[in-house]
């Protein structure tokens, strides 16, 4: 108990002492013409959840799936916490992405179906189990990227994710305990990043940090199904919000002949921010609000009425996310 008490305590002094170095050594997110905030951010916070976690794995036993995760996400650490400092080209970070994605999926989170339905038997993937756990890893991975776009989402989601995995599984397995650290962890870095922006201490998670939270989300829903057999029809809802961003503001960059990799403020949190009068805090409630009575209601769904009909709330409701999203901006034009 002392142990865990002391590894508790070392996440602070680990993260404000990064955040102390990143300081000194101008490891910072710079205001910019998409960036909303008006001096510059250390943003290696993602940094010290890693090293944090990293610790833990190798002085704890865990699930050895899931230290495998940790451990090849030095990939996708790396190549974010590059990418923060010289903005890399979209293939050299796809390249050392994948080679943590593919690493994983040929050692046993491959996924060979998507469960089975009422109605139905198993949607089997056969031939195009590889391709669509790797474009799936990816997609998350990115997505998760992509709405670390104002204090405490980022976080705020990946909190929630992992609240419900816990919820979901109702054991005492010892893999659990890896889910309560790095949830500890995360609770750390909101604390830091919901500070003040004249604030020494407040710090973003910065692209080494949103990638990873990705991969590990992304790779724990592989897990929590094949070695668990928890449901597709429920996983998927730790991820709603994410996923439908990602896929709106790729399809619409792609029908504006936009470059979908190219960073913008067509995200939906970038909408309601303008609808609250660029108030961070109020934004970032609500839609981590709406996150966890999507995940609720979905997991309902899943529960006591039927897995395809979550599976067929999932997409519905994405029309609806679209439908949402065009009001919003519709009423934002007036401000």
């Amino acid at each position: 108990m002392k142990q865990a008490y002391l590894t508790l305590l070392a996440y602070p002094i680990i993260l404000i002492t990064i955040i102390f170095i990143s300081n000194k050594l101008g490891l910072v997110d710079k205001p910019s013409s998409r960036r909303i905030h008006p001096k510059s951010i250390v943003n290696t916070s993602g940094v010290a959840l890693y090293v944090f976690l990293f610790f833990i794995v190798l002085t704890n036993e865990f699930s050895y799936e899931l230290e495998s995760v940790v451990a090849i996400g030095l990939f996708v650490i790396l190549i974010g916490f590059i990418d923060d400092r010289i903005d890399l080209t979209p293939g050299i970070k796809l390249f050392f992405k994948s080679i943590a994605v593919v690493y994983l999926i040929f050692n046993g989170f491959n996924l060979e179906d998507l469960g089975n339905y009422e109605f139905f038997q198993t949607i089997n993937l056969g031939k195009f189990a590889f391709v669509f756990t790797f474009l799936a890893a990816l997609l998350l991975m990115n997505a998760f990227n992509y709405i670390d776009g104002i204090d405490g989402l980022l976080f705020g989601t990946t909190i929630t994710a992992l609240l419900y995995f816990i919820f979901l599984t109702n054991d005492s397995s010892n893999y659990i305990n890896l889910f309560l650290y790095l949830l500890y962890a995360l609770l750390v870095n909101l604390f830091f990043n919901m500070l003040p922006t004249r604030s020494k201490f407040k710090c973003f998670s910065g692209n080494a940090g949103s990638l990873f939270l990705g991969f590990f989300i992304s790779f724990s829903i592989i897990f929590l199904y094949k070695k668990h057999n928890i449901h597709p029809a429920f996983l998927i809802w730790s991820c709603w919000y994410s996923v439908y961003d990602f896929i709106y503001v790729t399809f619409i960059r792609i029908i504006k002949q936009k470059k979908f990799t190219k960073a913008d403020k067509t995200h939906f949190h970038h909408q309601v921010l303008k609808y609250f009068n660029n108030n961070q805090i109020k934004s970032s409630i609500i839609i981590n609000i709406l996150n966890i009575c999507i995940i609720g209601t979905g997991y309902c769904i899943a529960a006591y009425i039927g897995k395809i009909f979550s599976l067929f709330f999932f997409i519905i409701l994405f029309f609806i996310f679209i439908l949402t999203r065009k009001k919003l901006f519709q009423s934002t034009q007036n401000y």
